[in-house]
């Protein structure tokens, strides 16, 4: 058995057919797991996610509850076939809700109610102010900084995560975003593409919906995480509700200093990472880092790997007792 620390993806990891080599059996945790969603947010995400249709899926209050259920589930599957707990959690902006859940911080249903009303709130504020994230690759984060301050006198544009040394994303209005885009191009940046997201994620223009946002979390049980969670906007461990709810506010506006988060994993001389969740956009990030061996789990071949090399030396143990490990 090895150390390692688990990662859940944010918002932009979605697609049709996510997850569809999980659902070989008629009744599995996974599609268990899906249905118990559907219940709640009163839609029927399995479908959502199998047949779309892509439109739908893209709209923020059934992509976070979609990508937060994708998580829990291969989670729960990973505990029931006995996998060994990581060391320490963290999570990807929305990514954070799925940790807090896995960790036995939050009920599974209350992560579910928040996250729906968190992605219909952030997507009101774009109805009548057009927004844009941008992924800026190739340049460092002052020189993205330097572009941003050209044009966020008049309009709001900023770093929203700092993914990388050479990964910075930006959000804010459309046409500043669009602006900075342009100049990063000119200071040296390598590619510059659009996230699949259509709102203004961790910027300013999403101090609006905390009101509302703090009136569900104020009213929502949350526990010392029984794994520690590295939270995104301070890159610390929180063990009290009322901290933890602190951060998940300031989270909404805030820049995901990830880079820092998993500079914070390695010195906690922790070199083995899985990312649970319906894509491998966190394990991709983590590829230029020789230090980490890095997981995914997006399909059931991956998630078989890994489970085998993260539970070395007691996997075949188990075997050996009639386990079963085919999902």
């Amino acid at each position: 058995m090895y150390s390692f620390a688990m990662l859940f993806p944010g918002q932009g990891s979605q697609y049709i057919g996510m997850l569809s080599s999980f659902f070989y059996k008629n009744d599995n945790i996974i599609k268990q797991t899906f249905k118990e969603a559907s219940h709640y947010i009163k839609y029927d995400l399995l479908k959502l996610i199998t047949e779309g249709p892509k439109e739908k899926l893209n709209q923020n209050k059934y992509t976070q509850a979609a990508i937060l259920t994708s998580s829990v589930s291969i989670y729960r599957l990973w505990n029931s076939k006995n996998g060994i707990s990581p060391l320490l959690m963290s999570g990807h902006s929305l990514g954070e809700y799925s940790a807090l859940v896995c960790s036995n911080a939050m009920k599974f249903s209350d992560a579910l109610k928040i996250v729906f009303l968190r992605g219909k709130l952030m997507e009101k504020t774009s109805i009548n102010r057009p927004a844009l994230m941008n992924a800026i690759i190739g340049i460092d984060k002052k020189i993205v900084q330097t572009a941003c301050a050209i044009y966020s006198k008049k309009q709001v544009v900023s770093l929203a995560s700092i993914n990388s040394h050479d990964q910075i994303v930006i959000s804010g209005d459309k046409n500043a975003v669009y602006k900075t885009s342009l100049k990063c191009k000119k200071f040296g940046a390598k590619n510059i593409f659009n996230l699949n997201i259509n709102i203004a994620a961790h910027s300013e223009l999403m101090k609006p919906i905390c009101e509302k946002l703090n009136k569900i979390l104020k009213v929502t049980v949350i526990r010392p995480p029984k794994i520690p969670i590295i939270n995104n906007v301070d890159v610390k461990f929180e063990n009290t509700g009322k901290k933890i709810k602190n951060a998940l506010i300031r989270q909404i506006y805030s820049t995901v200093r990830w880079q820092e988060i998993i500079n914070l994993i390695e010195l906690k001389k922790i070199f083995m990472i899985l990312e649970v969740g319906p894509n491998k956009i966190l394990t991709n990030l983590n590829k230029k880092n020789k230090n980490f061996i890095s997981f995914s789990t997006n399909n059931l071949k991956n998630f078989l790997i890994a489970f085998k090399k993260i539970n070395k030396g007691s996997y075949e143990k188990k075997q050996k007792n009639g386990i079963n490990y085919r999902g």
